[in-house]
Parts: C-alpha cells; structure tokens; sequence
C-alpha cells in the first residue's frame, strides 16, 4: 500500500467518523513504521460518553484495518477524562493484548484479522 492510498483512506475515515457525531471528536490515525495502523487519538465528546459512539468509531477503524490486513496499536490512556483502566478492558474485548516488549507497558496491538472479536458485549 502506498503512502498516498494510506492517506487518502485514513483522511476519508477520519472525516467520517469525525462528522458522525456533533462535537468535537478528536481522532488522531497513522501507520506506524512496521504497517500497523496506530490510533493516536480518539477523544468522544463528553456529553456523548455512555452510549454507543466510542465502541462504534473503534468498531469502525477496526473493520477499515481489518479490510487492508492491517494489525491496529494504540496506547490507552487516562488522557481526556478516561478511566485507563476501562479502556483497557473495552479494548482487551475488542482483541487487543498487551505488547510485551513495549518499554511503556501501556502500548496495545490487535492483530488482523482478529481471530476473538467480541461482538456481543456491552461496552
């Protein structure tokens, strides 16, 4: 995949889930240097926190990668009002693991195609 098809893709991603919801959603995505998709950022507003918005933006960039045969990485944290520690599990349901050499400890990876999405849970 070219540098300029990432581009474009991520821009119309990001676009899109950007104008899904009102307000300011802040969302960060990028391919790292080994060809993941790396999600910087993904900030919901606060006052639509609680419903359906966040999972459904993460199901949403994880079906974009899994199509491109892209493992996503991110790095929860306690940044914008989150509780690390949910996001961690939400994540973990989601197929993400711990990555093991990651000198922070906080770094997450989920491969594609991931072989135990949890569909049926409730955030």
């Amino acid at each position: 995949m070219s540098t300029v098809d990432a581009d474009d893709w991520i821009a119309r991603l990001e676009w899109e889930l950007r104008s899904s919801l009102p307000g300011m959603v802040l969302l960060a995505l990028d391919i790292t240097d080994d060809g993941a998709l790396a999600i910087g950022i993904l900030r919901v507003p606060v006052d639509a926190r609680g419903g359906w918005h966040g999972p459904r933006m993460l199901l949403a960039i994880l079906a974009a990668a899994d199509a491109r045969g892209l493992d996503v990485v991110c790095t929860p944290t306690d940044s914008y009002g989150s509780d690390r520690r949910l996001l961690v599990r939400a994540l973990s349901r989601a197929g993400f693991a711990p990555v093991l050499d990651d000198p922070s400890g906080h770094t997450m990876r989920r491969p594609s195609p991931c072989p135990h999405l949890r569909k049926d849970t409730s955030w």
